[in-house]
């Protein structure tokens, strides 16, 4: 069965040209080495002020670094704050 988030999903990437299957991805930025976002977060799987690993569906995030804080954690968006040294996919 369809959703109507999935049908919204599907349109916007449709209008963009871009393949459906990557709707379900998870989404990440990065603003310099002081911030990072994702979009698509399902849980912290370990969090301390030197490293940070978020389950981002498909993707595990392991952010490094100096105080970091998660700043933001709704729905499926997570924010990282902090001095990041190091971002790895696990």
């Amino acid at each position: 069965m369809l959703k109507l988030g999935d049908y919204m999903k599907g349109k916007l990437f449709e209008n963009f040209n871009m393949p459906v299957e990557e709707a379900d991805m998870p989404h990440f930025e990065i603003n310099g080495s002081k911030q990072f976002l994702a979009d698509g977060c399902v849980g912290i799987l370990h969090y301390d002020e030197c490293c940070v690993r978020l389950n981002c569906s498909s993707e595990i995030v392991e952010i490094c670094g100096c105080s970091l804080s998660l700043n933001h954690l709704g729905g499926d968006e997570a924010e990282v704050r902090g001095k990041i040294d190091t971002l790895r996919f696990i």
